[in-house]
């Protein structure tokens, strides 16, 4: 979940996964040990939080990635902040379709949910085994599957820049070119508003704080919306 794709910097890790160039800056890493300080001490165990979230959010990002490798669309990655960006260049978007454009979406949080079934399904299989297996492995399996699963429902909520938000604008707009950017919008500030009310009637106040400035980044990007086109 990335609004724009950051600066580069000497601090950037960089290399290739399956010929797609990945670049991490180093926001990634401060706001991956900062969200596992709220449940974890510190020490080993946040060590393998921060591994488990790096892990998982590249395995979305290549989602997206791989999707758009079908349609011949050479992108690169980038994790910074909240998430990450499969970006592209934009003279390429010609070649994918609305429903394209869907798949490519869906592909980051399928990709998670993917991942998350084999870790279960490997823990499954081991049977008895698992006993054998060092506390920290688990522990790792574990936040893997909990990064997996969490981030990939949280980005299929119809809120902007999320996957879901990306995903109901192309639907909509495919179903009512005229009116589909507002609809969309305003599904947005409806859904994030929602979640954020949720999140802080179960006092998580940074999912809370998260979705309620989604929400609002919605709400002006609507009226801008609105005021452009004399609405």
């Amino acid at each position: 979940m990335l609004l724009g794709e950051p600066p580069r910097s000497q601090y950037d890790l960089n290399f290739q996964l399956f010929g797609i160039p990945v670049r991490v800056h180093p926001w990634f890493w401060l706001i991956a040990v900062m969200l596992g300080i709220r449940g974890n001490p510190g020490g080993p165990e946040l060590f393998l939080w921060v591994v488990a979230v790096f892990v998982s959010i590249l395995v979305h990002e290549m989602g997206h990635a791989l999707v758009m490798r079908c349609f011949g669309i050479w992108p690169w990655i980038t994790l910074y902040s909240f998430g990450g960006l499969a970006s592209y260049n934009p003279g390429e978007a010609r070649r994918v379709g609305w429903f394209g454009q869907v798949l490519i979406s869906f592909a980051g949080p399928a990709s998670q949910f993917v991942l998350a079934a084999a870790v279960i399904v490997g823990v499954k299989a081991a049977g008895q085994h698992v006993d054998a297996f060092p506390p920290r492995l688990v522990l790792l399996l574990g936040y893997l599957v909990a990064v997996s699963i969490g981030w990939g429902v949280l980005n299929l909520i119809p809120v902007y820049p999320l996957d879901g938000g990306q995903i109901a604008r192309e639907i909509c707009v495919a179903a009512s070119p005229r009116h589909g950017i507002r609809v969309s919008l305003s599904l947005s500030v409806i859904a994030g508003a929602i979640v954020a009310g949720l999140a802080l009637a179960y006092t998580e106040v940074f999912l809370a704080l998260l979705f309620g400035l989604l929400a609002y980044g919605s709400y002006t990007t609507l009226q801008a919306y609105r005021n452009q086109r004399g609405w």
